[in-house]
């Protein structure tokens, strides 16, 4: 019995990613499920539903490419003034993206290192 999808999955480690080891192995798992059949289209179903606001703001910041309006400019205007990490087992210093609304504690170069 299946009782998930990558793409679920994926959402709900994005969520929790003090479950799935942090940012550094969420990318890199999205980098192979990109390799495989994955849909975006299912990505934008799972973000969409309730509770979901902290996995939205980190896909869609860091993939904003593969969500395509509509769909990105409508998160885009539901996000609230919560302002979560996005990786929420680093350090909570860093700089603040206003039109996510998220608190950049971790190094770029690193991370985009990771996904080439």
């Amino acid at each position: 019995m299946n009782v998930t999808d990558v793409e679920k999955t994926t959402v709900d480690c994005t969520d929790h990613l003090e479950l799935c080891g942090g940012i550094r192995e969420h990318v890199q798992a999205i980098v192979v499920a990109e390799d495989r059949d994955y849909s975006w289209a299912t990505v934008v179903e799972c973000l969409q539903r309730p509770d979901n606001g902290a996995a939205a703001k980190r896909i869609i910041y860091r993939r904003p490419a593969r969500l395509r309006s509509p769909a990105r400019e409508t998160f885009l205007r539901s996000f609230m003034s919560e302002c979560p990490l996005l990786d929420p087992i680093r350090s909570e210093q860093g700089s603040y993206d206003s039109e996510y609304h998220l608190r950049i504690n971790v190094d770029w170069e690193r991370l985009d290192s990771m996904e080439s």
